[in-house]
């Protein structure tokens, strides 16, 4: 049973970004500039290989317009809190306002954490047996080769 807990942690893990890149659209926003973790990836890379029917890839670009925006908008949410919680560190605020902000972002974080569950979950019902494991397979390999890059040592987030 935990062994298969653990599966299913992991294949989640590595679904994701499927929702991200599966379709054009999601890793860049129409008329506006790459941004973000996903805006370097080409458009449905990571399931290209996947050979998903005409009905799968339907069904993804419907996943991605569900929770698009709400991720979107959560994310935003988010830098503006984790922002304004660092300016309340450096100024003259009280223990409580800090707390209070330390609070929302991690209602935000737990929000966010919720939206790629959900949508991970959505992912995972559409593709195969078959699809989920070829997709673990890459995105280990992608991971991998991101660990074995030059200068890749983890660098603190800005935001």
């Amino acid at each position: 049973m935990i062994k298969q807990s653990l599966a299913l942690v992991a294949i989640l893990g590595t679904l994701a970004p499927t929702v991200m890149v599966a379709t054009p659209s999601f890793a860049q926003s129409e008329g506006q500039p790459s941004r973000g973790r996903w805006g370097d990836r080409q458009p449905g890379e990571g399931l290209s290989n996947l050979n998903l029917t005409p009905e799968q890839t339907q069904q993804m670009q419907a996943v991605r317009q569900q929770y698009q925006g709400q991720m979107e908008q959560t994310h935003n949410q988010l830098q503006t809190a984790r922002n304004q919680m660092k300016e309340l560190m450096n100024s003259g605020a009280s223990e409580s306002q800090i707390q209070a902000k330390f609070r929302e972002v991690q209602e935000l974080q737990n929000r966010m954490a919720n939206l790629r569950f959900e949508s991970m979950m959505a992912v995972r019902s559409i593709l195969t047996p078959e699809q989920r494991q070829q997709l673990t397979t890459q995105m280990q390999q992608r991971r991998q080769q991101r660990q074995n890059a030059p200068g890749a040592s983890r660098q603190p987030r800005s935001n």
